[in-house]
């Protein structure tokens, strides 16, 4: 009897797995995103397309902080550039190190990130300012000094191989979010993976700087200094596109959700900046920016 009681016990397991199993074989009409696992931030909600462009464009980092008495001239030569190069140039003001540390003397304002410390560690950006031209690394060197970045973003624009489009949607959600849909469409086949990094930035912040140049009146301390561009937090840095090559006339359709930072001042004028890097040699092979409404 205790023989047969096994062989039962057994039986109605296989009987309850093999049931089981045919349920879920039989389960046709399940949505795929039930069993998908997104990393933070990305989603599978989408907002209309609204930016489809086809051109190169740079991406200028303007490494900068509030004590460094040379940077407002850094960031009049960006404004210049952007009226010449118009949407073939993005920029964006990254507020890193010793020289973005807040004080009682600029009424504690922080505009530094965690990400934008890494890459100021990573690229050697500490002789502030600074600039990075879509992370092109020359001669060894990815930083470029104010003085040089005209010449730096035409030769990256004569040179640089255009080889993706992306193309971007957003929606400002009602629970303190922004929805990010991006068309990534890759127009010449890539052999090295990607990664695409997604974050905001806001102009029209008012704050103090410190300042070293005659353009400014040659005021030592600038008291409503307007601060532009300024990258801001919670942002998504460096996820996966594509772990492999990528054939031509391929698009990768990805959407984000990020969370606004509490300490941007005014949503209506910040942007969203989206760019797609080699994973090997942290170049930024596109670029685009889209306003946030």
């Amino acid at each position: 009897m205790k023989i047969n009681m096994k062989e039962n016990i057994k039986s109605i397991l296989c009987s309850i797995v093999l049931i089981s199993l045919m349920v879920f074989l039989s389960c046709d009409n399940i949505e795929e995103d039930n069993f998908l696992v997104y990393p933070k931030g990305q989603t599978s909600q989408s907002t209309p397309i609204t930016k489809n462009t086809s051109k190169q464009r740079i991406l200028l980092e303007d490494y900068t902080g509030w004590k460094c008495t040379n940077c407002p001239r850094a960031a009049q030569k960006a404004a210049e550039l952007i009226t010449k190069y118009g949407e073939e140039l993005v920029v964006m003001a990254v507020h890193s190190t010793s020289w973005a540390t807040p004080s009682a003397a600029n009424n504690n304002l922080d505009f530094r990130t965690e990400y934008g410390e890494k890459w100021a560690d990573k690229f050697s950006c500490t002789a502030l300012p600074t600039g990075l031209i879509s992370r092109i690394n020359s001669s060894g060197t990815f930083t470029n000094s104010d003085a040089t970045w005209d010449n730096k973003i035409q030769e990256a624009l004569s040179l640089k191989e255009h080889i993706m489009d992306i193309n971007l949607g957003v929606e400002l959600k009602e629970d303190n979010k922004v929805l990010v849909s991006t068309e990534n469409v890759f127009l010449k086949p890539v052999s090295y993976p990607t990664l695409i990094s997604i974050m905001i930035v806001e102009s029209g912040i008012k704050g103090v700087q410190l300042n070293g140049d005659a353009t400014f009146g040659a005021v030592p301390k600038i008291e409503d200094y307007t601060f532009n561009h300024v990258l801001r937090k919670n942002a998504l840095i460096d996820y996966s596109l594509s772990s492999n090559g990528v054939e031509s006339g391929t698009t990768i359709s990805k959407n984000y959700i990020l969370d606004i930072d509490n300490d941007i001042k005014d949503i209506e004028n910040c942007e969203v900046i989206v760019f797609v890097s080699n994973s090997q040699t942290s170049e930024i092979v596109q670029v685009n920016h889209i306003e946030i409404q």
